[in-house]
């Protein structure tokens, strides 16, 4: 056990968040790169050993307009391997990939160490769902592009900005409109992530629009003692997704990042779904 009696791989998600970036980034397997890891990564950064599961649903859309026109297989409108690999995640861990693995979640929470904390209104939370299925799904369907993809932050800071300045100088002569918005769009985010806590996963991140939607009936179960609570208000303080944890935990706002779990009374404890709730342990 670890500090003040909890799980000593609790106090490691800073570490694992980086291990996931260099995992992710490290260009030692690019050769895997149409395998899916469950993170809103760029698969153009130049290091990226794997694809982006978002990017991946997008070209999907992008098929069953082909296939409509008859240029392309109807084999490749159904995503089954990028729906399978989300579902498999999602119902064992619910959204504790982005609490532990996604980088984009990792800066965000980097950038807002020293911000004011301010939390993000809880009605913007739903807005990630119409950004999934316009920009996932119908966008794509229409225009046959992955424009998702195409505005995405995390793709401007980790390809736009590296791919024309370090890796291939020729692009800089082919930079236009579109390279600029990505840049605002990206600046605007750090600029979020700096008063905000989390606001790209809070408001817009479709992938974790996706993990939400099996997070509260996932194998891993996050529960919350209401006897051991004193209001304290320690676990709102300390939530960097800024959810209240007494009302939200295990809802479509949690990313299931466990820091809720260090409270000092042990009020929130997580367990796989097999293992029996606290209170049923102790009688």
């Amino acid at each position: 056990m670890g500090t003040e009696g909890h799980p000593r791989w609790l106090h490691s998600r800073r570490w694992v968040q980086l291990a996931s970036f260099i995992f992710a980034n490290s260009y030692v397997l690019s050769h895997w790169k149409g395998f899916c890891y469950p993170v809103l990564n760029c698969w153009a950064c130049p290091g990226a050993n794997f694809s982006c599961p978002i990017g991946a649903l997008q070209n999907s859309s992008s098929s069953a307009r082909l296939a409509l026109k008859g240029h392309a297989p109807w084999t490749a409108v159904v995503p089954i391997y990028v729906l399978g690999t989300l579902l498999l995640f999602s119902s064992l861990f619910g959204r504790m990939m982005c609490g532990w693995l996604c980088p984009c979640g990792w800066f965000q929470e980097l950038l807002g160490r020293r911000g004011p904390k301010l939390r993000t209104p809880r009605w913007t939370r739903y807005l990630r769902y119409p950004i999934l299925i316009g920009l996932v799904f119908v966008v794509p369907y229409y225009t046959t592009a992955a424009w998702f993809s195409k505005l995405c932050p995390m793709g401007a800071f980790e390809a736009g900005l590296p791919q024309p300045f370090l890796v291939h100088p020729e692009l800089q002569s082919q930079i236009g409109w579109l390279w600029y918005i990505k840049m605002v769009i990206l600046a605007a985010t750090i600029a979020a992530a700096i008063i905000w806590r989390r606001p790209f996963c809070n408001v817009i991140c479709p992938l974790g629009a996706i993990f939400s939607l099996a997070h509260r009936v996932s194998a891993w179960r996050i529960d919350y003692e209401r006897a051991k609570c004193t209001n304290c208000l320690w676990c709102v303080n300390k939530c960097p997704q800024g959810i209240d944890p007494r009302r939200d935990v295990n809802g479509h706002g949690c990313i299931g990042c466990l820091e809720c779990e260090k409270c000092p009374f042990g009020a929130i404890r997580s367990r796989p779904m097999w293992a029996p709730r606290p209170e049923e342990a102790t009688t």
